[in-house]
């Protein structure tokens, strides 16, 4: 702080502001203040605004980012199975529900009061995402907003895709053996009103004797779907190579003839 210089003949007023007076040298040079405030309090104000505004900088796992600053709002929505919830300042709350299991857990039994798991489905221009693109018709189903997804259906389950959405209409989807859609699998297969309209549905209570592969596909244009596994009792179309990627074959049609005539 600068020093204050008073005379001994001085009076107790002149004293008095001498002392209460501020000097560049105790504040430095108000020409130099970066802020347009006229007052020592609105500048600190100011620079208390922008400090609050500075925010937090948010990063995903591909490190895009966004900047969080005061007045802005954090959205955080959550899925099927997956909630969230703020409970209370400064704290949000990802609840996984009891149908969602980590790690080798695996998948939840989904129908112990008869309810199904809903799958929906929309119709979409394909593109590099969908493994038939350049193959079948130029359009291709989306499942819960995924571009031609594999899907994978647990014995004892029930499945249904929800064809309600418009653009679904004239693209009813039924299950295949294989993809070009030679023989249809019907079996524990039930459909519901007309696609693209409210209440449409294709449904599949999937078995242990359910096929072990299935593709679902429209039944009117071609490879607008993808393949379903089915972790069944069920094979077919399956062959069997050695370690050096040999085919083996274990019976012949004439020895399994022979094999049946031998043992009557």
């Amino acid at each position: 702080m600068a020093a204050r210089n008073v005379a001994t003949t001085d009076t107790l007023d002149t004293f008095r502001t001498t002392f209460n007076s501020l000097s560049g040298t105790d504040i430095g040079d108000p020409a130099g203040l970066t802020t347009t405030a006229q007052t020592v309090v609105a500048a600190i104000n100011e620079i208390n605004t922008t400090v609050s505004s500075s925010g937090f900088t948010l990063r995903d796992e591909t490190s895009s980012t966004q900047l969080i600053n005061s007045g802005n709002t954090l959205n955080v929505v959550g899925s099927s199975g997956i909630s969230a919830l703020v409970t209370a300042t400064d704290t949000l709350t990802i609840s996984i529900s009891g149908s969602i299991y980590p790690d080798h857990l695996g998948v939840r039994h989904n129908t112990t009061s008869g309810t199904h798991t809903n799958l929906t489905v929309t119709v979409v221009s394909k593109t590099s995402a969908h493994i038939y693109q350049g193959t079948g018709s130029s359009n291709g189903y989306k499942i819960d907003d995924v571009e031609g997804p594999f899907l994978e259906l647990k014995p004892g389950n029930t499945y249904r895709f929800d064809q309600s959405d418009s653009s679904n209409s004239g693209h009813p989807l039924l299950f295949y053996y294989d993809p070009a859609k030679t023989t249809q699998f019907s079996t524990g297969v039930t459909t519901n009103g007309t696609p693209g309209s409210a209440g449409a549905y294709t449904q599949i209570v999937v078995a242990d004797t359910t096929p072990h592969i299935l593709y679902y596909q429209c039944s009117v244009h071609g490879y607008m779907g993808n393949r379903a596994g089915v972790n069944s009792q069920v094979l077919q179309g399956v062959s069997f190579v050695d370690t050096t990627g040999t085919a083996i074959s274990f019976a012949t049609n004439a020895f399994a003839i022979a094999q049946a005539v031998a043992l009557g």
